[in-house]
């Protein structure tokens, strides 16, 4: 008996062996995920960062204008800004007219570290699902439709010191023929900028141009005669004024 039982066990054995070495293939191609690096501005991320590798990095919301035009709507977040609970209440809430809402003064300026980060559908959008910490461990979640990346009032800070790292102390040069543009450090005045100048690097600032609704970070550069000028550090459907770091070299 004890050599049948020992047979049937090897053959059992045996068995379970033959069926491990079966394989299996996805044909489902998936996205090559990279990491994310400080040369990527919040406004420009895309669906292929690995999601986790932004985690740890903190985050300013910039300031309001003070200059704009209109001063209600974008001053409140209710729909894109809670509290992480069970049930959903914005961050830091006022009650307003039967509602909760939260004032964008509340979150002005401030910095949060990135816990966690998630792409979602959501209503037939892909939306960016940020989990927020503050410094008093309070978690919020803060959700940008991606198609509306572009217009968040966000910097990453390692992005910030990027900028600086890259860019101050370097000299320009404009790539293509003169241009004639806007010195959103002087008024917007029109300036034209020559193709044989060269552009110093001095400082990156956030600047209140025109009437956005909210500070943006420009390059501040001199040139040959000392005059200051800002330069944007962004596309076009992001800066409505003033020249462009892509039309400039080093």
């Amino acid at each position: 008996m004890k050599l049948k039982h020992l047979a049937l066990c090897l053959g059992m054995a045996a068995s379970f062996s033959a069926t491990a070495q079966i394989k299996y293939r996805d044909t489902e191609k998936k996205p090559t995920l990279v990491p994310y690096d400080s040369s990527i501005a919040f406004q420009h991320l895309t669906p292929d960062i690995a999601q986790l590798t932004l985690v740890g990095q903190e985050i300013t919301f910039l300031k309001l204008n003070p200059r704009r035009s209109v001063r209600n709507k974008e001053d409140t977040l209710l729909d894109n800004l809670k509290m992480k609970a069970v049930v959903e209440v914005p961050y830091k809430s006022v009650l307003k007219g039967g509602h909760f809402y939260t004032p964008y003064k509340a979150i002005e300026n401030k910095t949060f570290m990135i816990v966690d980060y998630d792409r979602r559908n959501l209503e037939g959008t892909s939306t960016l699902i940020f989990t927020l910490r503050d410094e008093d461990r309070k978690l919020l979640l803060y959700q940008v439709p991606e198609d509306n990346l572009s217009n968040t009032p966000v910097i990453i800070n390692g992005n910030y010191e990027w900028l600086k790292r890259q860019y101050v102390g370097r000299k320009l040069h404009l790539r293509k023929e003169n241009k004639k543009t806007e010195n959103v450090l002087d008024n917007n005045k029109e300036i034209t900028l020559t193709n044989g100048d060269v552009y110093s690097c001095t400082d990156i600032a956030v600047i209140f141009a025109g009437k956005q609704k909210y500070g943006q970070p420009f390059l501040i550069v001199k040139n040959s005669e000392n005059q200051e000028l800002a330069i944007g550090v962004g596309k076009k459907n992001e800066y409505t004024t003033g020249p462009l770091i892509e039309e400039f070299e080093f």
